[in-house]
């Protein structure tokens, strides 16, 4: 990234700044197997950056309709 051009594959916290989104969204994306991911050769999960941009206006953010709040 040093040119200015994002990597194809990233990491979660990069993912996280990308599209503005918690980590734990993200892990759950890959769960749900939204964006295709990958382990590294360290381990550590990746994702595709072009698919996160796709992935992120389709999801809706909050609490799901129905869902109660806790008190």
């Amino acid at each position: 990234m040093a040119d200015g051009k994002l990597a194809e594959w990233i990491t979660v916290k990069v993912a996280t700044a990308l599209v503005g989104r918690a980590p734990r969204t993200i892990y759950e994306w890959i769960e749900n197997d939204r964006p295709a991911s990958r382990m590294s050769s360290d381990g550590i999960p990746e994702v595709l950056s072009k698919a996160v941009v796709r992935v992120e206006p389709t999801v809706r953010r909050g609490r799901p309709r129905g869902t109660p709040t806790h008190r």
